[in-house]
């Protein structure tokens, strides 16, 4: 199954390239990659969100044009943006240039159906679970009682498959609560994600 790339810029192609040590199908735009619907898009598909059409890229996320685990780069990346697009569904949100082993790793982890982050974002969502994990936080009083439930599973280390399980919902469903926890409990815009 051939590794997808869709972005316009040539250095991005040629250092994602040599970082996975591999041919990547690459893609100039999301539109390109639509205008083919007799295809399903399977397997990880790295996206340059910059110059992207945004709406087709959380179809993307969503799975309307495949089972397909993506992975979004940023040149400018924000947790904001982080946030935003694992929210809509993305396996994974990293820097454009990020250095080569980091690259693989998300790769290895995406590709095994995990979700990449990275540490600075990790990191505040994990102060800030700790924060709301205190029973007695008025952090839990700005939650639903499904979010409050989600974050109550998180604290017991499951991932979103097992939550999701464990609730009977969706995975997409547990990503909009986090996305909707994340949201409330205010993680910073500015970038140390990468």
């Amino acid at each position: 199954m051939p590794t997808l790339l869709i972005t316009s810029s040539p250095s991005l192609q040629q250092h994602l390239q040599a970082a996975l040590d591999r041919e990547l199908e690459v893609y100039d735009s999301l539109s390109a990659l639509a205008e083919q619907p007799q295809r399903g898009v399977q397997g990880v598909v790295w996206v340059d969100v910059d110059n992207q059409d945004e709406a087709l890229l959380a179809r993307l996320c969503r799975g309307d044009f495949g089972r397909a685990r993506v992975i979004v780069l940023s040149s400018t990346p924000s947790d904001r943006q982080a946030v935003q697009w694992l929210g809509a569904g993305a396996a994974g949100f990293l820097h454009a240039f990020s250095q080569p082993a980091t690259l693989r790793q998300a790769d290895a982890v995406v590709a095994a159906d995990g979700i990449w982050i990275g540490i600075g974002l990790m990191q505040q969502l994990c102060a800030r679970f700790g924060q709301v994990a205190r029973t007695d936080s008025p952090l839990l009083a700005q939650l639903t009682e499904r979010e409050r439930d989600v974050v109550g599973h998180l604290r017991e280390g499951k991932s979103n498959k097992q939550i999701a399980r464990d609730m009977d919902i969706s995975e997409r469903t547990v990503k909009a609560h986090l996305t909707a926890i994340f949201g409330k409990l205010g993680c910073r815009t500015g970038c140390s994600c990468c």
